[in-house]
């Protein structure tokens, strides 16, 4: 059980890694507003914050599957 749940930790990871990308672009683009960009940039922060929270999760399921 645990090691399905680290799988989906990990899936949870490579979405919000992906949200982070996108976001990151829209921060960069200078052809969208700048308060747009803020809010992007904010967004990728909180993104990239959830992804690292999945990421160790997904590190302590895999490891309690493998130690029980």
């Amino acid at each position: 059980m645990d090691a399905i749940k680290a799988g989906v930790e990990k899936i949870k990871e490579a979405t919000e890694e992906k949200k982070v990308d996108t976001k990151l672009q829209k921060s960069t683009d200078p052809n969208v507003k700048p308060s747009e960009r803020m809010d992007a940039q904010f967004e990728a922060d909180k993104a990239a914050a959830k992804a690292a929270e999945h990421h160790s999760k997904a590190e302590q399921l895999k490891n309690k599957h493998a130690h029980s």
